[in-house]
């Protein structure tokens, strides 16, 4: 009310200023006509009796009658000149009476300077006219509006304080004129987006608020060289001191009735975030609220598939999916995302343009954007991040060309926080539902746990895995090569406050890294093998693998360990793997499991490296397994292998390895040395060390079996086995 009451004073006023100075020069010219009309009048009477007194006053007559001619000539002169006076008055107070009408007409600051841009270019008879407003967040000059070729760059084209002739004025305080070759004048600053190479001429004028402060500048630009005159100047002062209250006004009345908006608008963001909806009416919900509150055309919602590292659109406003528009996933460059995530928002426009803000460069925020090649002018995006996941990018889209300033950014990156914790909720929830359907399954078809096969079968499918087919079951463990040492050195910190530090740190560490691991090798083995469902406990998968392209399981060890392989090469983790034979009927599982078990638990106290450990490779090892469990008496035999052990320590020989090969050669030696790679009489050389090294006889028959049965309990000994079942 009080900005309404204050634009019809100044209305009133400015009108009844502009309509006195416009009586005042129609009265001055009203007398001039009187004496012009006057004196021809005079001059008629003067002809009508000239014959008369043309006897009597011959030469005096025609002396007078010359003077009056050049009097009325004279006359004739001033009259046009104030006849064009008049004119020019008529037009400078209809377009003075133009700017009080839009000023007194419309709040909304960019209609007031649209249509001011309008009167000054048809006022000055310039071909072109730019309004820059200063911004106080950046402290510098923002392109505001403009003639109709220029304005795809409102908003683009910024300027600092002293930068250009714009720029100087708006420091300054003062106006310049320059009649041509502007382009020569030291202060001057070319901008290649405004052509200014084809113009000769600029005026330029600050626009001041009451208080001495800068609101703006009006700059005008001609072709060819052009006298700005002194009537130009004051037209375009007046102007400029008109607008600048009406500039302030509109700024605040902007800034209120969007504060105003904000806060109902955020109330009820609040509600629609916290109502419990599914998570895709919860988007859809946030995309209409969003296009509401920052005054957009649309908002488009995109979530990050986390395991494909793709962006995908999952809601906006208005419904693109009515367009009948294909949206492709879009490949996240993760430095592209690092560097959005930093600056927390980003604003970008189509068409590339000089006084970007953002420290991420606009060819790569664009590969981020779904909707390319469109009518969209504008655009301001947010991250949507909580903690240190990225969850995706909230984008709102204007079709219209416009200045997005600081409490733009301010508000999307609010909106886009509370948006982030919203849905990193959903995700939980839906995680831990997924998480608790994965494990009750694996648990009921492992542990024979399930009432019947057919509601079994009904939940494998609805978890994307088909019973009927063939399955293999397969255990994955995932630790740290260093893992050792870090427990050495974590040991070592008890007692200390850093000590603890760093343990926990190192947990930390391990438990993310795990889940990264798992569920790189989740997506491996579903690309993989189609149908394939996994199940993660802390660092242990158990995958079911579907292999009904590879029913023979022919790739399926190779392809293992392969990835045990790149998993070490790449992550710097370890991976152990058991592997049980195939299942098809549902009773399977439970034995298929337990062989998985079997031979994860061998196959990691047989290679402390990792590896891949099938069940049926378990050979003699199965059956030796429980008795080097339960018993761990020493007899002779395991005394001669202890021995044989400790001289290959000590010498670094691999004379227990010899003499295991050769037993199970039974003592061929062309078997033997062909399968240690090494000559007859070599071998024939550690085959004297052992038995220098033995009690007992190593050419009798009868201690082969006895021995090579040592020889593998020991091992599973010597790989820490015992210590392991006493934890």
């Amino acid at each position: 009310m009080y900005n309404s009451a204050y634009m019809h004073i100044i209305h009133i006023t400015l009108v009844c200023v502009v309509n006195i100075r416009f009586f005042n020069i129609t009265a001055f010219l009203d007398r001039k006509l009187d004496t012009y009309y006057h004196l021809t009048g005079f001059h008629q009477e003067v002809d009508m009796s000239s014959s008369h007194s043309h006897k009597v006053a011959h030469g005096s007559s025609s002396i007078n009658e010359k003077t009056q001619l050049l009097r009325v000539e004279q006359l004739g002169k001033e009259n046009s000149e104030l006849r064009t006076a008049l004119s020019t008055s008529r037009e400078e107070n209809t377009l003075l009476n133009e700017v009080i009408s839009t000023i007194g007409s419309t709040l909304k600051l960019d209609e007031v300077l649209s249509h001011l841009v309008d009167i000054i270019v048809r006022a000055i008879s310039c071909h072109a006219a730019f309004i820059y407003l200063y911004n106080k967040d950046k402290d510098r000059l923002v392109l505001a509006s403009t003639s109709e070729q220029y304005e795809h760059l409102v908003g683009k084209i910024e300027l600092g304080l002293g930068e250009g002739i714009a720029g100087w004025v708006g420091l300054t305080l003062k106006p310049v004129i320059l009649k041509d070759e502007a382009m020569e004048d030291p202060r001057f600053h070319y901008v290649p987006e405004l052509e200014e190479e084809k113009f000769q001429s600029i005026m330029t004028v600050p626009i001041i608020g009451k208080g001495r402060n800068l609101i703006g500048v009006i700059t005008m630009h001609t072709v060819a060289p052009y006298e700005f005159t002194e009537q130009h100047q004051a037209f375009v002062s007046n102007t400029a001191t008109l607008v600048a209250s009406a500039i302030e006004n509109a700024q605040l009345y902007e800034n209120t009735q969007r504060k105003l908006s904000i806060l109902t608008s955020r109330s009820v963001l609040s509600q629609t975030i916290s109502s419990g909806l599914y998570l895709d009416d919860m988007l859809r919900s946030l995309a209409t609220l969003t296009v509401q509150i920052m005054e957009v055309d649309l908002c488009v919602i995109m979530l990050m598939d986390q395991a494909r590292g793709r962006l995908a659109v999952r809601a906006s406003s208005p419904n693109l999916n009515d367009r009948a528009l294909n949206f492709q996933p879009i490949e996240v460059d993760r430095n592209v995302w690092e560097r959005l995530r930093e600056t927390n928002e980003a604003s970008f426009y189509k068409d590339n343009a000089r006084g970007q803000t953002t420290d991420v460069s606009f060819p790569a925020l664009e590969r981020l954007n779904p909707l390319k090649d469109t009518q969209y002018k504008a655009l301001l995006s947010a991250p949507l991040i909580a903690g240190t996941e990225h969850l995706g990018l909230i984008s709102c889209y204007a079709s219209k060309t416009r200045r997005y300033i600081s409490e733009d950014h301010t508000l999307l990156s609010t909106i886009a926080n509370q948006a982030a914790i919203a849905i990193k909720n959903s995700h939980l929830v839906d995680m831990l539902a997924q998480k608790n359907l994965v494990k009750g399954f694996f648990e009921d078809l492992l542990y024979g746990t399930y009432d019947a096969e057919d509601s079994l079968r009904q939940r494998a499918n609805f978890l994307g895995c088909d019973l009927l087919k063939l399955h293999l079951v397969v255990l994955i463990e995932i630790s740290q090569i260093d893992g050792e040492s870090d427990e050495k050195n974590g040991q070592q910190g008890v007692g200390t406050a850093q000590g603890s530090t760093q343990m926990l740190q190192t947990e930390e560490d391990r438990l993310a890294a795990h889940k990264r691991i798992g569920g790189i090798i989740r997506r491996r083995a579903q690309d993989s093998y189609p149908g394939s469902i996994l199940y993660e406990n802390e660092n242990i998968l158990t995958a079911l693998l579907c292999l009904s392209k590879d029913p023979a399981a022919a790739r399926l060890k190779v392809w293992l360990r392969d990835l045990s392989r790149q998993m070490r090469s790449e992550h710097n983790v370890r991976l152990s793997i058991g592997v049980g034979n195939p299942c098809q009927s549902i009773s399977d599982y439970r034995r298929g499991f337990a062989e998985a078990s079997e031979a994860l638990q061998m196959g990691q106290n047989l290679n402390r490296e990792g590896g891949v450990t099938h069940f049926n490779d378990l050979g003699v090892y199965r059956y030796l397994y429980k008795i080097a469990r339960m018993d761990d008496l020493r007899d002779m035999y395991q005394d001669q292998v202890a021995r044989i052990a400790n001289y290959d320590r000590r010498k670094g020989t691999d004379l227990l390895d010899t003499l295991e090969t050769y037993l199970e050669c039974a003592g061929n030696l062309t078997k033997t040395s062909n399968r240690l790679f090494v000559h007859r009489n070599t071998l024939i050389q550690r085959l004297e060390r052992l038995q220098s090294l033995c009690d007992i006889d190593l050419q009798e028959r009868g201690n082969w079996l006895t021995l090579q049965v040592a020889i593998k309990v020991y091992k599973l000994r010597s790989n820490g086995i015992i210590g392991k079942a006493g934890q």
